[in-house]
């Protein structure tokens, strides 16, 4: 009753597009990665080098069932299928009529079992809710087939099951915490939201290499062929690509693109700009895309599979996502899948904690960049600070410009955000802005860096609130410190700095400038202990 078709070129599949996509049509599916659209853009972009063949199981010489597979010789005898898109697609399965999964299951596995003497079947992204893994498991059972399934966690908002004020009044203290650093944000200049056009798609892709320059990445996202896929892929007419940026005076500082499949939103990826992150760009953007998802009516919002705690945060619901392995019950393929048993386990017991993922993917990547890039000066920091958070002393003067009437001619202009942004070091002075630092300039130069409320030594994290009418001072342009006093000055306000003991010449300018010595503060610290003495 059943025969199956080997399709091996794109040009033998367009003929079935159209009942592939009425069958996805039909059960309704919301699984973006089995979609024609996604799987033709795969294969002419990221599997041109991969041997794919989909087989098309035919009842009746009409086509009830597609398995979009890629077949390899491995460990010199044996057959290895493998779903495409490895790597790419979070969710994979059997594209069949319902009525028709199961037969069509049952007759190709079979098939593969009269025409291969030995062969490893691995399919992965398999999710448990939906029949394709159930019915391959059956199919091992009934059959007695040696088989491993292994699972990942995959969390998703289900909207249809929890009205948006219930939501809303669940995360409560998230959503305060986020709004309070985004009003932060709007208050230093312009914020916005939009959906991007797929002709700026470059923007995306520079973002995210920046977001990933000092960390491992091995996702592949910003490499030429991954980059043209997405690129084709957002241009489809079939298939919904929506990427989403924030935006902070013009420029992206954080953006998402998502895959969308009828009632599915599924988060593919996202990035934010490095030198904001105490602005929490990504959680800004992660929290307006998923009330966009809701506000255009999609009743799954899906964080994807894996560990990572940000995803639980939001979910409503947990699925499991398999990966199924199943093999013939010769040794060698027994010892094989016994071998890929040890390897994910062990797998699963390294991406499970948080703590070692960080650090392979942050630490080590910030170790593997510093040794590409760092100078002779960054290493002789590095090795200070190494030391100094075993044992330091240190011995801070604290200095003061009595307030005092000035007519100084010098006005330097006050910098806004949106003034920095092109300028270098704008991550340090991004994180100045964001602890209430006020910068001033002279053209295009910081001159000096002021703040109201609070005197800080960063390098020894020590802190302590200013008197009114009192103003602290820091990284300032020494040849210009008389100007600079003379400005703080002329709104009738004192002025206070912090010298290390050991930078004389430093300390013999202010003392030229009016500047007296008023305290000195002794700052012992061994490993975490730390004690403090105002003299």
């Amino acid at each position: 009753m059943l025969a199956y078709k080997l399709i091996t070129t794109i040009e033998e599949l367009e003929p079935y597009r159209s009942i592939w996509s009425e069958i996805l049509e039909k059960e309704y599916n919301n699984n973006p990665f089995i979609e024609y659209e996604w799987i033709s853009t795969w294969w002419t972009t990221l599997g041109i080098h991969d041997n794919v063949k989909i087989y098309i199981v035919e009842h009746q010489g009409i086509a009830v069932a597609f398995f979009p597979l890629v077949h390899s010789v491995r460990f010199g005898t044996i057959h290895y299928f493998s779903f495409l898109g490895q790597g790419f697609a979070t969710y994979m399965e059997v594209i069949a009529d319902k009525e028709w999964l199961e037969p069509s299951i049952t007759f190709l596995l079979k098939e593969f079992s009269r025409k291969y003497k030995r062969y490893l079947i691995v399919l992965h992204g398999l999710l448990e809710s939906k029949n394709t893994s159930q019915e391959l498991e059956k199919y091992a059972i009934e059959y007695q087939m040696p088989h491993s399934i292994f699972r990942t966690v995959t969390s998703y908002i289900d909207f249809q099951t929890i009205p948006m004020e219930t939501f809303l009044k669940k995360h409560r203290k998230k959503f305060k915490s986020l709004k309070r650093r985004e009003n932060k944000l709007k208050s230093l200049g312009h914020v916005a939201f939009q959906e991007v056009n797929h002709n700026h798609l470059q923007d995306m892709f520079t973002l995210f290499k920046r977001r990933w320059q000092k960390k491992i990445d091995k996702s592949g996202f910003t490499e030429k062929q991954t980059r043209l896929f997405y690129e084709q892929l957002a241009k489809s007419k079939e298939l919904r690509v929506e990427v989403d940026s924030l935006q902070f005076e013009g420029q992206w500082i954080a953006f998402t693109i998502d895959l969308c499949c009828r009632e599915r939103n599924f988060c593919q990826a996202m990035g934010h700009e490095p030198d904001f992150n105490l602005f929490g760009p990504g959680r800004l953007i992660e929290k307006e895309n998923m009330l966009k998802a809701h506000q255009a009516g999609y009743r799954y919002y899906d964080l994807g599979s894996g560990y990572e705690p940000y995803k639980f945060e939001w979910y409503t619901h947990i699925d499991f996502t398999r990966k199924f392995v199943m093999s013939t019950k010769g040794v060698k393929e027994r010892s094989i899948r016994l071998w890929m048993v040890i390897r994910n386990r062990l797998k699963g017991l390294l991406t499970n904690n948080h703590q070692l993922v960080k650090l392979k993917r942050d630490r080590l990547g910030e170790l593997r960049y510093f040794l590409k890039h760092a100078s002779t000066k960054d290493w002789l920091r590095a090795f200070t600070k190494m030391f100094q958070r075993m044992l330091a002393i240190h011995i801070l003067d604290v200095y003061i410009a009595k307030q005092q009437q000035s007519n100084g001619n010098v006005r330097f202009q006050e910098l806004s955000m949106k003034d920095i942004m092109t300028m270098e070091d704008r991550a340090k002075n991004v994180t100045d802005f964001y602890k209430g630092y006020r910068l001033f300039a002279d053209s295009d130069h910081v001159i000096y860096k002021r703040h109201d409320q609070t005197v800080t030594e960063e390098t020894v994290n020590y802190s302590y609130e200013l008197s009114d009418n009192m103003s602290f001072i820091k990284e300032y342009d020494s040849l210009r410190l008389q100007e600079i006093v003379a400005d703080v000055q002329r709104e009738g306000r004192a002025v206070c700095t912090i010298v290390p003991w050991y930078k004389r010449t430093r300390r013999r300018k202010l003392m030229q400038a009016g500047f007296h010595k008023v305290a000195k503060i002794n700052i012992i610290k061994i490993f975490k202990w730390q004690k403090i003495y105002d003299i």
